[in-house]
């Protein structure tokens, strides 16, 4: 029986992932369903095993792997319709790639006789061209019926990658940790590009170059060093008075953003060895000074 992947929704990750089971030649037909006549522009598309289509008029034949590569609020939709297909051919699994959603959602296609689970890479994709490179040696995270383990288990596999699993009542706190990972690391450098912009009088753009040291740092520390030895700055050191000063400075939503993970990071300096009583008063500074809503000059 031939190695059959539907990947429904080819955008970034869908298109990576397709490009791990070529290359590691775990599928040997792969089906390309996107929203419009147009094929994606990817070196994918000239494989001998890959084609594209813009719709489905059948359900996949025997041993086929569905991945649903689509945004989560569509994840249902077109689970519906492609158990509307009809009963799928022996042996088929369904997977979606939603980090947040559980495989519950595909309970259409379960009902039809698919396997089904959720596979979610522990990864950032935001080119489908160099995606395939950033998935090699990956962590996946699967929860779902023991029939879909295996699919699951050779897709991780295919690109050297480690396979966790998770309970359905656990999704929304996993998924919580990867946008602190992943998401937030985005948007505190956005905070910090524009702080720098502001106190140096130099572009955005100009402030992005300079930090970029910084944050390339900051991760190279935690590759190297791990939890909690990689943190420095302010709190580590046990300094309050630059505390004290980067409260002072700061303007409302900024100043309780700054607290609020600055309390976080202070219970990352205690398990560092900062002493409680250093700890104790940058602890009251931080709640008595921050998270108050009014601007303090």
């Amino acid at each position: 029986m031939a190695n059959a992947y539907w990947v429904i929704g080819p955008g970034r990750m869908g298109l990576s992932l397709a490009s791990i089971l070529v290359e590691a030649q775990l599928a040997d037909e792969l089906l390309l369903v996107g929203p419009g006549p147009e094929a994606p522009q990817h070196s994918i598309l000239s494989a001998s095993a890959t084609r594209y289509a813009d719709r489905l008029s059948s359900p996949p034949p025997a041993g086929t792997t569905v991945l649903l590569a689509v945004p989560d609020s569509s994840i249902a939709a077109v689970a519906g319709r492609i158990a509307s297909l009809g009963q799928p051919g022996l042996g088929c699994v369904a997977l979606h790639l939603s980090g947040a959603q559980s495989a519950n959602v595909l309970e259409p296609l379960a009902e039809r006789g698919y396997a089904t689970g959720s596979l979610h890479p522990l990864q950032t994709v935001a080119d489908p061209q160099q995606g395939a490179e950033r998935l090699r040696g990956a962590f996946f995270t699967f929860e779902g019926d023991a029939g879909a383990r295996e699919a699951a288990l050779a897709i991780t596999g295919a690109g050297g990658g480690t396979m966790l699993e998770v309970r359905p009542e656990d999704k929304a706190r996993y998924h919580a940790a990867c946008v602190f990972a992943s998401n937030y690391v985005v948007t505190s450098a956005a905070v910090a590009v524009r702080l720098l912009a502001e106190a140096v009088g130099i572009s955005r753009a100009e402030a992005a170059t300079a930090l970029q040291p910084l944050w390339s740092g900051a991760v190279a520390n935690l590759a190297q060093l791990g939890l909690p030895r990689a943190l420095t700055g302010p709190i580590a050191r046990g300094d309050l008075e630059t505390v004290r000063g980067h409260l002072a400075s700061l303007e409302n939503d900024i100043r309780d953003l700054y607290s609020e993970l600055a309390l976080q990071t202070l219970e990352l300096s205690r398990e560092s060895g900062l002493d409680e009583e250093t700890a104790s008063m940058i602890e009251a500074e931080i709640r008595s000074s921050g998270l108050r809503g009014e601007v303090r000059r």
